[in-house]
């Protein structure tokens, strides 16, 4: 059963009329009266389940569904309920996707009175701000770590709910089938989240998920996506992510392991994505969110007021790079495939290691019982466990399980490793460094250094905090891990006494990690004392009420950043923590748009 919710602002006027033969994309939204040969007349409205394509769901809660060569409304969900249409002379032609044979010709006719189709709302009161000030500089929040299509991660069944789907929220916002009614047993859900018993409810009372420390369920659903673009996120930074080890590990997945595989499947349903959210807007291009692949596509989308999706790489064995027993599993022309092909797909950005060591150097060593789990991975991986050594520079790793202090991981960059990031610059590609251990971070920013590259960047607090200097110091770009306000607002300070007298303004993005399996902001520990007050304006002066998804109401006071769309309510959190230096804080993370796109154009124009 559909369970229906008012969407402010949802349109009910008339269409434009679209050439006879063409995608009728402007029904999208909007409420009709259905007339026709052998279909069950009334009021519908027209929710869009791709460009040109519609379900139709009447006052009953029911959609129309092909079934046979009848037509019938129906209260269950399915692809036979989804109905490519076309305008005609005098109407339009209705196709079953699933059974080509089941057509009708029909009328449309504006009308008031639909039973809205069931999402989640905005909550949001202003329109889309343009994303440029009066002196001509971008302005906007950037989230230069995130995981937008993380449904495919580690082999899709860890992973419940998905970021839209063709027949609604009803069915993306499901919970998986290995949760029961208590959560269980979702082994790695108990063991990544907080253990215990717990309701696995979604839809329609999110009782259950999505939670700020809950890390295997959909937290970037589009319409809060869409929420966190309408309170001043301009640019977000999409990593590909994948890893074969734990995907191969997980018995429940249904998708490929493979890791350059999972970085095309995933590129592919972004595009999907973004041909939903422009379906819902009511044709191509027409949606809030673009795919950009260069500077001056960011500049003209953010200043447009829409919102950038960058793309990068976010996996442990990139190329096939491998090591098995400290053997290499590919070489250079593999690397400069993978490199030419990720430039053609449009990635700018890469990390080249990322949980275990790989054929291109060492990675950041795990702690706590977090780093026993991913210690054990390491030798899955490799055949071998991290070997340490004492730190041979003031940088440090993190602690490995059972080892004494002040020991970094033995591994460096490797020669392929060095190839690597040669060919990054040569193809004026950014470089991510969180995830390398110290001793391939202190010799990819010594190449860096060397060729006076500014193409280097820390995107969510995963390295060593000293090394910030020597990426600002080149011209590149640091973001803070998007967790707990307190831990952040310290982080701030910490970047900010990096910067040199007479430096250029701070321009702070964040990297939420979200989906990625990393937990997002914690309400704050005063928030009771001193709450974010409902409603509140924005930087882009948007006012901003309590969003609400189905029967849930959330609270940044309460529920802390539980998804994407309280972004916005996180960093108002932020300036209530950061007191007397809270607007001086959220002014830097509003010039992130500019800064990053202005890096991103240094870096193509750079030159050896």
């Amino acid at each position: 059963m559909l369970v229906a919710a008012s969407v402010p602002g949802a349109l009910t006027g008339p269409a434009q009329a679209e050439p006879t033969g063409s995608p009728a994309y402007s029904l999208a939204g909007k409420c009709y009266q259905l007339t026709g040969p052998k279909v069950p007349a009334g009021k519908y409205y027209a929710k869009a389940a791709d460009l040109g394509q519609f379900l139709f769901y009447d006052t009953a809660g029911r959609v129309l569904t092909a079934a046979g060569k009848t037509v019938a409304a129906q209260h269950q969900l399915s692809n036979d309920a989804i109905w490519s249409v076309r305008a005609t002379g005098d109407g339009y032609r209705m196709t079953s996707t699933t059974q080509r044979s089941t057509a009708r010709t029909v009328a449309l006719t504006p009308a008031q009175g639909c039973r809205t189709f069931p999402e989640a709302q905005l909550n949001v009161d202003g329109g889309p701000t343009p994303g440029v000030n009066a002196q001509g500089e971008l302005t906007g929040f950037v989230d230069g770590h995130a995981h937008l299509m993380a449904e495919q991660f580690l082999g899709g069944g860890i992973h419940c709910g998905k970021p839209y789907s063709p027949l609604g929220i009803t069915v993306a916002l499901k919970d998986c089938a290995d949760h029961g009614t208590d959560g269980m047993p979702a082994l790695l859900e108990h063991v990544l989240s907080k253990p215990g018993p717990h309701s696995s409810d979604g839809w329609p009372t999110f009782e259950g998920w999505p939670k700020w420390y809950s890390l295997t369920h959909e937290q970037t659903y589009y319409r809060w996506v869409e929420r966190a673009w309408r309170g001043g996120v301009r640019l977000i930074n999409n990593y590909y992510v994948q890893n074969r080890v734990l995907c191969e590990l997980y018995p429940l997945g249904d998708e490929t392991c493979d890791e350059m595989e999972s970085v095309r499947v995933q590129h592919r349903r972004l595009n999907k994505l973004i041909d939903y959210i422009d379906a819902q807007a009511g044709g191509p291009g027409k949606g809030f969110m673009r795919i950009v692949r260069s500077a001056a596509e960011a500049r003209a989308v953010i200043a447009s007021g829409k919102l950038a999706v960058s793309l990068g790489i976010e996996i442990s064995e990139p190329f096939g790079c491998r090591i098995i027993n400290n053997v290499p599993q590919c070489d250079k022309g593999d690397i400069d495939r993978g490199m030419d092909e990720l430039k053609a797909m449009g990635v700018r950005q890469m990390i080249l290691t990322h949980k275990f060591d790989n054929a291109l150097g060492g990675s950041r060593i795990d702690s706590d019982l977090t780093g026993a789990a991913v210690g054990i991975g390491q030798v899955l991986a490799t055949a071998v466990p991290w070997q340490t050594e004492p730190c041979r520079t003031p940088l440090r790793d993190n602690q490995a399980p059972l080892d004494g202090p002040d020991r970094c991981n033995a591994m460096g960059l490797t020669a392929l490793g060095a190839y690597a990031v040669e060919g990054a610059i040569k193809r004026n590609m950014m470089i991510d460094v969180d995830h390398l251990s110290v001793k391939s971070l202190n010799r990819v920013l010594q190449i860096a250094e060397a060729h006076k590259y500014p193409g280097v960047t820390s995107t969510h607090s995963w390295t060593d905090k000293s090394v910030y200097n020597r990426i600002l110091a080149l011209g590149g770009t640091v973001g803070l891990y998007g967790g707990a306000p307190e831990d952040f607002v310290q982080d701030w300070r910490t970047l900010r006494s990096h910067l040199k007298s007479g430096a250029a303004p701070l321009g702070l993005s964040f990297g939420a990690d979200t989906n990625g399996l990393g937990t997002q902001g914690s309400p704050r520990e005063n928030a009771a004392a001193d709450p974010v007050r409902y409603p509140y304006r924005s930087e882009n002066g948007t006012l901003m009420y309590r969003q609400v998804s189905g029967t849930k109401s959330f609270d940044v006071n309460v529920d802390g950043n539980a998804h994407y769309g309280l972004i916005p309510d996180w960093i108002q959190s932020m300036r209530l923590e950061a007191g007397a230096q809270g607007d001086t804080l959220v002014a830097d993370m509003y010039r992130a748009a500019n800064s990053k796109v202005d890096q991103w154009a240094t870096v193509e124009s750079y030159q050896r």
